[in-house]
């Protein structure tokens, strides 16, 4: 179960989904160690609200496709306690039409949306395995289910991740590790500037697609993390108020 001073990682943390799952998780008792790319305002905000829940927060700025950035954010969470938590949330959307993609700006996709996810889960796994619990958690996507107009490189990197968290709960069937799929519908977010415009699908237009929250992602996330939920891996769950049913 759940060490002392145990810490959850959560990628992709300085607003929307990543601070509110600090803020679900920070109720649960877990020190929290988030990660922004370059969003240091905002990040910091995020770590006041958390420390405000009397639980330790630090925050760490880089890249995640960098070796440098996974290693400081491992040495920030082991000053802390065990990482048992790890919520793989960082991504990018980028949309640009199929024929005008570069293989550069392909592997720029994928080096967030599929390779960070890998690297950090392997980074952080053997912390879990040695404490026999942990929980990890990856953020999919709508259009990985759905196909989009003008995100090729984000529907295929995106599929990947029910692929892997399916792996991972074959390999670790034993080990009181959890890997589970979280996919966010239609949620109400601030964008960045190089998010993308919001998701084009013929299905989805002109139609009143419902809109959620971040906090209703962030608490299907402390479920998963929670002490009831040993039985539930390997699972690709939908947070989307009915906007697309699988």
């Amino acid at each position: 179960m759940k060490l002392d001073n145990a810490v959850a990682v959560i990628t992709g943390s300085a607003r929307n989904i990543g601070r509110a799952t600090a803020l679900e998780l920070a109720g649960l008792g877990y020190h929290i160690v988030l990660h922004t790319r370059n969003d240091e305002a905002n990040l910091q905000h995020t770590i006041e609200m958390v420390r405000a829940t009397g639980m330790k927060c630090e925050g760490i700025i880089g890249p995640l496709d960098s070796i440098e950035t996974i290693d400081q954010i491992e040495k920030v969470a082991r000053a802390i306690g065990p990482c048992q938590v790890l919520v793989n949330n960082a991504s990018v959307r980028k949309t640009k039409p199929f024929l005008e993609t570069t293989l550069d700006e392909w592997h720029e996709v994928f080096r967030i949306n599929c390779d960070a996810q890998f690297l950090c889960t392997q980074r952080f796994l053997p912390d879990m395995l040695k404490a026999n619990w942990g929980r990890v958690i990856c953020l999919g996507g709508l259009s990985a289910h759905t196909g989009a107009i003008e995100r090729a490189a984000v529907v295929t990197s995106k599929s990947s991740v029910p692929g892997l968290v399916r792996a991972l709960a074959v390999e670790f069937s034993e080990s009181n590790v959890t890997f589970n799929c979280v996919v966010p519908g239609h949620i109400e977010v601030e964008r960045s500037k190089d998010a993308g415009a919001r998701l084009k699908h013929p299905n989805f237009e002109g139609k009143n697609v419902p809109y959620g929250q971040p906090e209703d992602v962030a608490r299907v996330i402390a479920m998963l993390v929670g002490p009831h939920s040993g039985f539930v891996t390997g699972q690709t769950i939908h947070v989307n108020g009915g906007a697309f049913l699988p």
